[in-house]
């Protein structure tokens, strides 16, 4: 009696087991479900949000590049050591914001546009580098070829808003405030 006792309480172990396995895995698959499911995201809504985060990192650095270029373009720069003050402020301002931009991470979820965003960046970067270049070059400072670089960039990333199905937008004026 005690062997058969033994034997079905084994039994009944077995089939529990066996049981409970099958709910874990039904948990399992559930949470794969969902894992799959959060995953699928909304590439306009992460392109958004990247967007935004390139013209905050830059406008967090490049206030006094902004204002040179301003004072610049009303003809309103002042002379002498002010002048060159101001100018070594623009000059690391802009060297500030070509680093903003190098250290910002194409989210995962863009992975489909990374070389078009990629690509924009890299201009972007260059052409802040090409403002400190032409802050730190002796004579007038002519900063045409840096902004048309930028406007190639803006150029892309439009494409890419567009891609997304996003409206176009300007970083170039979102920063340039």
């Amino acid at each position: 009696m005690m062997k058969k006792l033994l034997l079905l309480i084994a039994s009944l172990s077995l089939v529990l087991a066996a049981c409970s396995g099958d709910k874990e895995e039904k948990k399992e698959n559930t949470n794969e479900e969902t894992t799959t499911a959060e995953k699928k995201v909304n590439p306009a809504g992460e392109m958004m949000k990247f967007y935004l985060s390139i013209s905050q990192s830059i406008n967090e650095v490049d206030a006094d590049l902004n204002a040179y270029e301003s004072a610049k373009a009303e003809e309103a720069l002042p002379e002498g050591a002010d002048l060159k003050k101001m100018q070594d402020a623009a000059k690391t301002a802009a060297d500030n914001a070509a680093v903003k931009v190098e250290e910002l991470e194409v989210p995962s979820e863009l992975k489909d546009h990374q070389e078009s965003i990629d690509s924009a960046l890299n201009k972007i970067q260059e052409a802040y580098t090409m403002k400190s270049e032409a802050l730190a070059a002796e004579g007038e400072v002519v900063l045409d070829e840096a902004n048309a670089k930028f406007e190639e960039a803006d150029a892309e990333l439009n494409k890419v808003l567009e891609e997304v199905e996003l409206e176009g937008s300007s970083i170039f004026n979102e920063v340039s405030l």
